[in-house]
């Protein structure tokens, strides 16, 4: 009863990922989901993922980019990851998706970060492990997917969405990204909103 919820009565998106298997049919929504999504972006991108690796993302990302002049991107993904492997073929990965951002020439419009710990001696950071997406305040995307190969095909994966129909609904998605910012600088919500308004 304590709870506020940031909707009431709105539509849900369902995303899925589901292999081809047993005679029933790959499902691929989650990875078009994504790139209808970026492909709609006007100003700002804004994704929290564990993994960043995937080429028709990264493309999608570079040819919105093109189109949309004042679109910018935050990346927030952890600065090391968990395993042996993870490091050795994620990261990999991940180098190579912001350098296609750097070679197109959008290397100052694509940020990626890593929540830092004060006085954290290892210097790894916080452990990402969120599946999030916002676009400006139009979309509001949760779930279970990272932006890798496995997500898209090989996994079973499931992610919600909201499309911002209203101005209350595109206020909610607007607090819920401030709020995101917010916590990773240590400042309130309203230093971000304010700063937004401010600076764009």
């Amino acid at each position: 009863e304590d709870v506020a919820p940031d909707f009431r009565d709105v539509r849900i998106g369902i995303a899925r990922t589901r292999p081809a298997f047993a005679g029933a049919p790959a499902i691929r929504e989650v990875e078009a989901l994504f790139l209808a999504s970026i492909a709609a972006a006007e100003r700002i991108v804004y994704i929290e993922n564990q993994f960043l690796t995937r080429d028709s993302v990264v493309q999608a990302l570079i040819a919105r980019m093109r189109e949309v002049p004042a679109l910018e991107a935050l990346l927030v993904a952890p600065n090391v990851h968990q395993s042996w492997l993870e490091e050795h073929s994620m990261n990999a990965g991940r180098k190579r998706f912001m350098a296609l951002l750097a070679d197109a020439g959008f290397a100052d419009r694509a940020r990626l970060v890593f929540p830092a710990l004060p006085d954290d001696p290892t210097g790894e950071g916080v452990m990402v492990h969120a599946k999030l997406m916002i676009v400006a305040v139009r979309l509001l995307r949760i779930g279970s997917a990272n932006l890798n190969t496995r997500s898209m095909g090989l996994d079973t994966e499931c992610d919600l969405a909201i499309e911002a129909r209203t101005d209350a609904e595109r206020a909610a998605i607007a607090r819920i990204r401030d709020g995101l910012v917010a916590e990773h600088h240590g400042v309130a919500p309203e230093a971000i909103a304010d700063a937004l308004a401010r600076e764009g």
